[in-house]
């Protein structure tokens, strides 16, 4: 199983890069240099007797792609990178799967295109995802996909996560952090999770509340410096009970307050309701109804 408990840091190897030779000059030799630099390798693999599997991406630099593959597959990964500054691996062992993308010491010049991973994962076998992103672009995708247990990290990135169809395999709980980073989610619902945590430390975040909500779900959001838009369908009923101070100011149009709860127009009539605990230390929130 994957560990529940702290997450580990990623690795810091270091590995020496090669000095040009003395005479190397510009036009003969940078171009062929640096065209030979970039690799891609893929590695991919087919379902077996998997019941269930764990998947742990831990990425350090540059662009990852997360989607479903097609039926049959257990995973492919395509890794773009200049080796001379950044090292792949994907290893797969019992059921467990790690794909890393590793960050060496940079040379004066700079790698010569940006690493990037193109992750797909298994449409028809139940998963555990622990995604940790540190800086970069992510777009995850989980459309599709059975997920029974997730945490994503995002630190200094611009991560875009959709979830456009429901979770077949409930979940009792999510975990989203946000470092210093632009996050957007959309489709959270979908999720299928009863309860969904979101810990934003600086930035803009924006949550997408489309979906369908399990009955009873609940969404836990603690928010540190900035900005938060939060997206209501219509047919979601929703009350927030806030927690912070004055440094906080909340747009909560179509809400009626009554003290720290704001309880939305469509609570009584609501198909779904969804119970918000919001703690934020300064920044702004607003609530933004969708149709």
């Amino acid at each position: 199983m994957i560990a529940r408990g702290r997450i580990p840091a990623l690795p810091q190897g270091r590995r020496s890069v090669l000095a040009l030779a003395a005479g190397l000059t510009v036009v003969a030799g940078t171009g062929e240099l640096r065209a030979q630099e970039l690799r891609t390798l893929t590695h991919s693999r087919q379902v077996t007797d998997e019941g269930r599997i764990e998947v742990r991406v831990m990425y350090g630099l540059g662009r990852l792609k997360v989607r479903r593959g097609p039926s049959g597959l257990l995973y492919r990964a395509r890794m773009h990178f200049d080796e001379r500054f950044a090292v792949p691996t994907t290893e797969y062992d019992g059921g467990r799967l790690e794909v890393t993308m590793e960050i060496e010491d940079e040379a004066d010049e700079g790698p010569s295109d940006t690493p990037s991973i193109d992750l797909e994962l298994p449409s028809d076998v139940p998963m555990d995802l622990h995604l940790d992103f540190i800086a970069g672009q992510a777009d995850l995708d989980l459309t599709g996909m059975h997920v029974e247990w997730m945490i994503l990290n995002s630190g200094a990135s611009d991560t875009q996560l959709r979830i456009s169809a429901a979770n077949p395999r409930q979940m009792d709980s999510a975990k989203i952090n946000v470092g210093v980073a632009d996050f957007e989610a959309r489709g959270l619902g979908n999720l299928n999770a009863r309860q969904v945590f979101v810990n934003a430390g600086l930035g803009f975040v924006a949550l997408g509340l489309e979906g369908e909500w399990p009955q009873d779900a609940r969404l836990s959001i603690e928010m540190g410096l900035g900005a938060m838009r939060i997206l209501i369908p219509e047919s979601l009923g929703v009350r927030v009970r806030y927690e912070g101070g004055f440094l906080t100011s909340i747009d909560a149009d179509g809400f009626v307050k009554d003290r720290d709860t704001y309880t939305s127009h469509n609570w009584e009539r609501a198909d779904r309701r969804l119970e918000v605990d919001l703690s934020a230390a300064l920044g702004a929130v607003e609530f933004v109804w969708t149709s």
